[in-house]
């Protein structure tokens, strides 16, 4: 009994759907050692295997995919789902995995998968054309990008994606700061889509800087943020808005 047409529509499957199948724990762990040797198959981790292309023996899913399979509540998020909305400046070889449960770093066809503990359930969705992939949306990706600048790449990378968003859903993008309730992420998220000219309305912008009458504050944790903006009372980058883009006038 072959299996593989069965395993080609799962695509990503464990060792207990493989016993499911067959009945039997034991032929399902034969079944997987002669598969994998024969190279229909790979381990992708413990308890996770990928079925391979039969032309080129590389795997069928793709880093969305495989991030999306790690755990029951695992999503794409920070920078590849940045990446995964066509907003990515670069392409990079870490993929952080939203889930509720831990697991092991690990790599897999040139991609390291670590772990992102969050409860937040909000924003998540598995869009129509893949229904394999759990993303963020795109603006639950902005969100988390702005709170966890680290998690995208870094201040100049956040900013080149930002500057590829030619829309947003307003209520959703406030649904998920709402959802934080950070000072300072309302704080950044204004400062930001204001300096960026994103496409949001005055209101959002008015309701972020309505934080900004509280403590100071810095855009950045690693010693760039050198310029203070007095409306926002936050300091930022100084060449935040000529980084990559050397015809841009300097911060207002």
């Amino acid at each position: 009994m072959s299996l593989l047409p069965f395993l080609h529509q799962k695509l990503l499957f464990t060792p207990e759907v493989i016993a499911r199948e067959l009945g039997n724990p034991r032929s399902a762990a034969t079944l997987l050692w002669r598969y994998q040797k024969q190279g229909y198959i790979m381990q992708v981790r413990r308890g996770l295997y990928c079925v391979t292309n039969m032309a080129t023996k590389h795997p069928e899913a793709n880093k969305f995919q495989i991030a999306s399979a790690i755990t029951p509540t695992a999503y794409v998020a920070y920078h590849a789902a940045m990446e995964y909305h066509g907003l990515a400046h670069q392409i990079y070889y870490d993929v952080v995995v939203g889930t509720e449960q831990s697991f092991r770093s690990f790599d897999f066809d040139g991609s390291h998968y670590a772990p992102h503990i969050s409860t937040l359930a909000l924003g998540i969705d598995s869009p129509v054309a893949d229904s394999r992939v759990r993303v963020t949306n795109v603006e639950r990706t902005l969100i988390d990008c702005i709170d966890r600048i680290d998690l995208c790449g870094g201040w100049e990378e956040l900013v080149n994606c930002l500057r590829s968003v030619h829309y947003v859903r307003e209520e959703q993008l406030m649904a998920v700061l709402k959802a934080y309730n950070k000072t300072a992420l309302y704080k950044k998220t204004g400062f930001l889509f204001e300096q960026l000219g994103l496409p949001v309305s005055s209101d959002i912008i008015a309701l972020c800087r309505s934080y900004a009458e509280d403590s100071v504050m810095y855009l950045t944790s690693d010693g760039t943020s050198d310029m203070f903006h007095a409306a926002w009372r936050l300091y930022a980058p100084h060449d935040l808005l000529t980084i990559n883009n050397p015809n841009t006038d300097e911060l207002v």
